[in-house]
């Protein structure tokens, strides 16, 4: 694809992804994402098929993003499981702060009828995988409990995260609003480890 034409396509998706984001798939149209990243929408056919294949590579990119900055987990070693649920807890929040139009699409993707969510399978292999393999050596060093497993684990940890950010406006009601400082979120991600890692006392 020629310079222009991949120019073209990422203004598309860029004002997909913004687009998505704030409407989502049933209140965004063709027509208004060719008007805000200035082309014509047979540009958007051309290059990606129609809006609802659009869609899905909107929240390929929004994952691909986060994906990237994933790579810092990489860098827990076993030295470091002591402290790993707050390092990903960490991460996490920072993600979403940087990312407001991951947690968004997320939401309108779990909103539609239509299975979206399906070009998303497999897409956080890579972090999993490793973080997975370390709260095993976790586990088995007696810092993770044994009886939780990895997938409830992380889930955990990003319903914490992801909560916190997509829906802080109404829990900022019903809560008490200093968790919605960088105060509180610290003070969250501390009392969560302490939740999710029982075990940490036996190694003091």
């Amino acid at each position: 694809m020629q310079k222009r034409a991949l120019e073209t396509r990422g203004r598309i998706l860029a004002s997909a992804v913004k687009l998505f984001s704030k409407s989502g798939y049933h209140g965004t149209s063709v027509d208004l994402i060719a008007e805000k990243s200035a082309c014509n929408k047979q540009r958007i056919y051309a290059y990606f098929g129609g809006k609802a294949a659009l869609f899905e590579e909107s929240l390929r990119h929004v994952f691909e993003e986060v994906n990237r900055s994933d790579e810092v987990l990489m860098n827990i070693t076993k030295d470091s499981l002591p402290d790993m649920t707050g390092i990903i807890l960490r991460h996490y929040f920072s993600v979403h702060k940087a990312h407001p139009d991951f947690w968004r699409l997320i939401s309108w993707a779990n909103l539609e009828d239509e299975p979206f969510h399906k070009c998303l399978k497999d897409i956080k292999e890579k972090s999993y995988s490793y973080l997975k393999k370390l709260y095993g050596e976790g586990q088995s060093a007696g810092i993770f409990e044994r009886k939780v497993s990895f997938e409830v684990y992380i889930f955990t940890i990003m319903s914490i995260s992801f909560i916190y950010y997509s829906n802080r406006r109404t829990l900022s009601h019903s809560l008490d609003e200093k968790l919605f400082t960088a105060k509180g979120a610290e003070n969250l991600i501390v009392e969560a480890e302490l939740l999710l890692g029982p075990c940490r006392q036996q190694m003091q």
